[in-house]
């Protein structure tokens, strides 16, 4: 019986050969006298899959180690191969750092990565083949050594004082509402206050620190005694101080007491910290004002400033760390008038009028502190400006722009009201979670149900799917390795309504998490079974173990039962079946809790869905469909005996 349904998956994968040609070489089979129902296959590129890719490791030109745009366009037909009508470039300005986070210039390109003619030649040849670029742009904050940050430290009455937030009492005015980007909040949803001036700050020579966190004081005095090494033996109170690399653990000497004596190096501070996890809540620091010595010091977990040594000190906000101080743009109903949105605006422009197709907008609850009608309200006179160049630029229809909202359906919703499209986190958990637990019979009705909710705020909104990201453990490593379930992720991702993402290397069968690094879910891209990968970018923090010749491009594509294969074989389905790539989703009843089943149409063509999210066999009967004409599919899957079966995490698609 496995031989049968082998033969039969290779003469529909044939089948599908002839509806959506392959740049790769494969069998010429013509259409037999039952197959006329292949003509309603489209010629168009129909997808909408945009692929995601870290410029800084995707595909190195010239051998430095870094990955850089001339490296895009030389993968280009690879790029075509998996159905991309778009490709998201992670940042590609000059910035402080590997990942282009911390932007010093919105208006260049990093050097490190190529030229602005470089890019270009991308934005036209990737043109040709009807793909997109879409830029990273990072509107929260910028890097601390960009030169707008620079000068506003060095002249409080300059003009670019205004582009960021400070505060010389930061606990007093945000009491009083002054701080505009916490849009009436009293406390930030997260982020710190760090110090920028100089003066008598910070302190070299040894303290002993003793943290009372019953009456939440720390007092600090100068002592001669001996140095003591950090606790590690399950330490309850940590102190992060400026010169060391590590938070430092105390030791216990009482109910809630906790002391250490240590040589310190600092030129700002430190906090306390009731937790090694950086979270809000867990960091304890000061007001704004420098600590006396040997005089008990009040901590607060709100405000969280650092604590300076003997002198006041001025601060600026940053919601993620020192190196990317937030942008201020005013009262948000106004945003739109401060000078930082203008100057990102104009930068923006730049890129709009050279060509490129999109923005992805990075930490976009953050902007105004996870206040949600001014993030949506800022949101939208940004969109408005920037599809206002993009329409006077010649561009046809409307400027695509998508946002970060890392947060489930119900709080990312309204922000479709600022934005046409934005991320669905929630797709990405309701995938793992329920081929996790091999359960499908309410995907679709789930799927459904976070599209229903943001119809009603936008009816033409842009659902962006995905599975893994930069900033996420692999999909790999989700599923601990089993590329069967690797693979029927690919598959529903790829046959479910809205804009599908794929983020480079999933296609691979990519693993990696990020205890040890970000780094290591950003891995380069392996082309072939025997090159080099460009590693320098990320400091070496590579799993060499994973990219062995077999994981290459080069090896899967010759292995018809690789990742690849299934990420190609349903883009292809995707880009020449219009109620695949366009149509809405509507639950078909399962008889099994392992399966998931629904059709989408649009226009005069529909199309049924099926996948097998468990790990035995299904076979069943579907009233009201036929399933004679599969269009793609992955596993063992049959429906040509009037049953309809599906192998272990199988999938197929087909014409009704």
């Amino acid at each position: 019986m496995k031989h049968l349904f082998h033969i039969a998956a290779l003469a529909i994968a044939a089948l599908l050969l002839t509806a959506c040609p392959d740049p790769e070489p494969g069998p010429d089979v013509p259409d037999g006298p039952d197959d006329s129902w292949k003509k309603q296959a489209s010629t168009e590129k129909l997808s909408g899959i945009t692929y995601q890719l870290n410029v800084y490791s995707f595909a190195d030109s010239d051998g430095d180690g870094w990955g850089d745009i001339k490296g895009i366009t030389q993968h280009l037909d690879y790029l075509d191969s998996l159905g991309a009508t778009a490709l998201w470039l992670s940042p590609i300005h000059e910035a402080m750092s590997y990942h282009g986070y911390n932007v010093n210039d919105y208006t260049s390109v990093s050097s490190k990565l190529g030229t602005e003619a470089d890019l270009k030649d991308l934005i036209t040849k990737a043109r040709a083949r009807n793909i997109a670029i879409y830029l990273d742009f990072v509107l929260n904050h910028s890097g601390s050594d960009n030169e707008w940050f620079k000068a506003a430290k060095a002249d409080p009455t300059g003009p670019y004082h205004d582009y960021y937030v400070f505060s010389d009492n930061p606990t007093a005015d945000m009491a009083s509402g002054k701080i505009d980007n916490f849009a009436g909040a009293t406390t930030p949803g997260m982020g710190s206050w760090f110090t920028f001036s100089g003066g008598d700050i910070g302190y070299k020579g040894r303290l002993h620190f003793k943290v009372d966190m019953g009456a939440h004081t720390v007092t600090v005095t100068q002592t001669a005694d001996a140095v003591q090494n950090p606790n590690t033996s399950n330490p309850q109170c940590w102190l992060w101080c400026g010169g060391f690399s590590q938070h430092v653990g105390l030791y216990t000497t009482g109910t809630n007491v906790y002391e250490i004596t240590i040589d310190v190096n600092t030129d700002w501070g430190f906090l306390v910290c009731t937790s090694t996890s950086w979270a809000s809540g867990t960091k304890w620091g000061g007001n704004g004002k420098g600590l006396t010595f040997g005089v008990p010091y009040p901590l607060n977990n709100t405000t969280a400033a650092d604590i300076t040594f003997g002198g006041d000190a001025s601060w600026y906000f940053a919601s993620f760390d020192a190196s990317m101080p937030d942008l201020n743009y005013g009262p948000y109903d106004k945003a739109s008038e401060s000078p930082a949105f203008k100057a990102l605006a104009s930068a923006a422009d730049k890129w709009i009028k050279m060509g490129i197709g999109g923005l992805r907008l990075d930490a976009v609850i953050w902007i105004y502190q996870n206040q949600t009608a001014a993030n949506v309200e800022f949101l939208r006179q940004w969109y408005d400006r920037c599809n206002s160049t993009w329409k006077s630029n010649g561009g046809q229809g409307d400027f695509y722009m998508v946002g970060e909202a890392w947060d489930e359906v119900p709080k990312v919703a309204p922000y479709f009201e600022g934005l046409p499209s934005i991320f669905n986190f929630s797709y990405w958990w309701t995938v793992k979670d329920r081929i996790n637990k091999g359960r499908g019979d309410d995907f679709a009705a789930t799927v459904k149900g976070f599209r229903d909710r943001f119809a009603g705020y936008r009816p033409d909104y842009i659902d962006a799917i995905k599975l893994s990201n930069h900033d996420e453990d692999r999909v790999g490593n989700d599923f601990g390795r089993d590329v069967a379930k690797e693979k029927l992720a690919a598959a529903v991702l790829l046959t479910s309504p809205g804009k599908p993402f794929v983020y480079q290397g999933e296609e691979l069968g990519y693993w990696g998490n990020k205890g040890k690094g970000d780094e290591y879910v950003r891995t380069p891209i392996k082309w072939t079974r025997s090159g080099s990968v460009p590693s320098t970018s990320l400091g070496g923090k590579v799993d060499n173990t994973m990219l062995t010749a077999e994981i290459s491009v080069e090896a899967q594509e010759s292995d018809p039962a690789s990742v690849l294969r299934v990420y190609r074989n349903f883009a292809k389905a995707r880009n020449a079946w219009k109620a695949l790539a366009k149509g809405e989703i509507t639950p078909v009843t399962s008889p099994n809790s392992a399966v998931a089943l629904w059709k989408m149409s649009y226009e005069d063509q529909t199309v049924l869905v099926a996948h097998n999210f468990g790990n035995g066999s299904a076979a069943f009967a579907v009233t009201g469909y036929t399933t004679d004409k599969m269009i793609v599919s992955n596993g063992m899957a049959d429906g040509s005996t009037g049953l309809l079966s599906l192998g272990p995490y199988a999938s197929a698609v087909f014409l009704q």
